[in-house]
């Protein structure tokens, strides 16, 4: 039991700004720390256990709300103000609420198991924001982790709610270890399962890291034209959308020499009325053909009253194998009358199944599983990004690869072009983040791994929502004692 012995104004303030910069740096579109999250809340929540309920409460909500500060520059560029307070005040208010929750549980039953209530909380309310938000995993903590490998292949048994897990787990561990060993009480078993735990995890990680298959061999293209090509004064009469076309095509010979078998242009290239489709895909067509390669074109389509967001997939026999639309919108296509598609785009491509899917769709965690449920290969991801969030974006769609066992090809306008095995390590990676002209070229192995998430699915997620509704029974068993 917590005696609330008054904490000195120095400690609270030192461990309220140390945890505030940690989260910050870890949420940070530009840093890219991968470690500071592992430390962030155990300041905060050693204090808590030393502070009454609302003060913990308030504690926990202004470290939270000095690391999302990060994202407000981001937020700025793409939302209405009234949106970027509400997004940016939620998460931390989320936050306090669950770690109050856990300090209660941790205070009132002073058992080494409380140590897991913030973890499987955390855990579940991602999980429910995952099956209800519009923005499928975005704003998951899980992604601060894209750069630490060892830690990513986890996702590979339990999706990334197991990363969430485990880099909350860590700290609350830690925490209540120091917490027991001043109360003089017992800290072996807690500290040989924290231990246990981590190196469980680490093991893993290497094991399937240093785990390797030969697969087939190729050999891959993508180039995104410059931004100012998209705003160009052309002559009387020139078609801006055949002046884009031809643009991205003079490009398909010169990654054709360099080897590349197939070539993967950005989203949304350019606009084709559906008058002009045929014309506009035979031309596809033909330099496919021609160069003897394979072309994955995303267009937007219009049609009579709306328009769609279609992928041409392009064998190099000038064959249409694929034409996806996207299903997953974000909130302006839909006000840009953009109809969603309803199927995942999955097509063989010598003899291999191999799929394609656009931008947005890369964030939403069961439908990407449908392609590894089948066994897909590899998929190719047409993209458009936000300059800032290029990075995040990317990685998002690079923990699909690793929860779902292939490779991933992704080529990004204002963003990211990215090569990644399904281990999620990045082979290849062009930055045209402010809108400059890249071209990348280079080689993966198509091949597809089972993982334990693609036959169990939410298993671990399932487990974690039963057990947060165990801690909420002994909160309120807590509150009547």
């Amino acid at each position: 039991m917590s005696d609330f012995k008054p904490v000195p104004k120095a400690l609270l303030a030192a461990g309220l700004l140390f945890a505030g910069i940690c989260w910050y740096l870890s949420f940070s579109l530009s840093a890219h720390l991968w470690w500071p999250i592992w430390v962030a809340p155990i300041p905060i929540l050693y204090c808590s256990l030393q502070l009454k309920s609302k003060w913990a409460f308030l504690y926990a909500f202004t470290g939270y709300l000095i690391g999302r500060l990060s994202w407000v520059p981001y937020l700025s560029s793409v939302l209405p103000v009234p949106l970027v307070f509400m997004f940016t005040l939620t998460m931390p208010l989320i936050f306090a609420v669950l770690l109050t929750i856990a300090r209660k549980v941790m205070i009132t039953y002073s058992h080494w198991s409380t140590v897991f209530v913030l973890p499987v909380l955390v855990t579940s309310v991602e999980y429910l924001s995952f099956l209800t938000s519009r923005d499928g995993t975005m704003g998951s903590i899980a992604y601060t982790q894209s750069d630490f490998l060892p830690a990513v292949q986890v996702a590979s048994l339990t999706g990334i709610q197991g990363i969430t897990f485990l880099i909350t787990f860590i700290p609350s561990a830690i925490t209540l270890i120091i917490y027991r060993y001043q109360h003089k009480q017992s800290i072996r078993g807690l500290t040989l399962l924290t231990i246990g735990i981590f190196a469980a995890t680490m093991l893993w990680g290497e094991v399937r890291l240093n785990h390797t298959i030969a697969g087939t061999p190729t050999k891959i293209g993508m180039i995104a034209i410059d931004r100012q090509a998209y705003h160009q004064d052309l002559a009387k009469g020139q078609d801006q959308d055949q002046y884009l076309a031809d643009l991205y095509l003079d490009n398909v010979g010169t990654l054709a020499k360099q080897g590349a078998e197939i070539i993967l242009f950005p989203e949304k290239m350019f606009t084709v009325r559906e008058t002009h489709r045929a014309a506009f895909l035979q031309q596809f067509k033909d330099s496919a053909i021609a160069h003897h390669v394979s072309i994955v074109a995303c267009i937007s389509n219009q049609k009579e009253n709306y328009y769609e967001n279609s992928a041409w997939v392009i064998g190099e026999d000038g064959v249409l194998l694929e034409d996806y639309q996207k299903v997953n919108l974000f909130a302006g296509e839909l006000l840009d009358s953009i109809k969603p598609g309803k199927e995942p785009g999955m097509f063989q491509r010598k003899g291999r199944l191999e799929g394609v899917a656009i931008c947005k769709d890369m964030d939403f965690q069961h439908y990407i599983s449908k392609y590894g449920s089948a066994s897909c290969n590899i998929i190719y991801v047409p993209a458009w990004d936000f300059d800032q969030d290029g990075w995040l974006h990317s990685r998002m769609a690079i923990m699909r690869s690793v929860e779902n066992g292939f490779g991933m090809i992704r080529n990004a306008r204002r963003g990211r072009l990215t090569v990644n095995d399904y281990c999620g390590r990045v082979l290849y990676e062009a930055n045209c983040d402010n809108g400059t002209p890249a071209i990348l070229s280079g080689n993966i192995e198509i091949q597809h791994h089972p993982t334990l998430y693609n036959k169990w699915g939410d298993w671990f997620s399932i487990l974690n929502a039963i057990a947060s509704l165990v801690c909420i029974a002994l909160l309120v068993k807590a509150r009547r004692m």
